[in-house]
């Protein structure tokens, strides 16, 4: 039985650039999940395959099972910044030892309880410490992190305004 030549992740963005170059349509992706409320502060949502699961510490009135929303939202800058960083590391021959990513936010909970109609429930400010260890030239590697970072799609979505519709449903038993 032949085996299938694993692609690495090198060949896999190259491929992609150059797909996306001829056909931008393509480059079109729609992730979408699906929420559902398990108990109390609660909540499992599917990913694909995965269930990423949100719950709030006993302070908060949660059982502490899972990370928070806002915790959660917190994790997916930090990723997303990781992963980028170590494809296009990969794409560009940078080596890569370590890499970790810190997020913190200041956020006024007046908003979210609504006590003060005039304190957004959101962050106020995110923070977020990327630390590379690399045998790479430094000045190649930052270059390369803050392109990483300016185009990390998590990243880029919290920092302008973006278009939010949706639908509420109000259904009987």
């Amino acid at each position: 039985m032949e085996q299938k030549k694993e692609r690495g992740l090198k060949e896999i963005v190259a491929t992609r650039i150059e797909f996306f170059k001829r056909k931008p349509e393509a480059a079109i992706y729609k992730p979408k999940v699906s929420s559902r409320h398990v108990r109390g502060l609660y909540t499992e949502t599917k990913v694909r395959e995965h269930v990423v699961k949100s719950d709030y510490g006993e302070a908060a009135g949660g059982t502490n099972l899972a990370p928070n929303p806002i915790e959660l939202l917190l994790s997916a800058l930090a990723a997303c910044i990781e992963a980028a960083f170590y494809e296009f590391a990969e794409h560009e021959g940078v080596p890569v030892q370590s890499l970790s990513v810190e997020v913190e936010g200041t956020l006024d909970l007046r908003g979210l309880f609504m006590v003060d109609e005039s304190v957004a429930p959101g962050f106020q400010d995110l923070k977020y410490t990327f630390t590379i260890e690399s045998a790479e030239d430094e000045a190649k590697v930052m270059d390369l992190a803050r392109r990483v970072v300016d185009h990390c799609p998590v990243f880029d979505s919290l920092k302008r305004p973006l278009n939010i519709s949706g639908d509420i449903q109000v259904k009987k038993p």
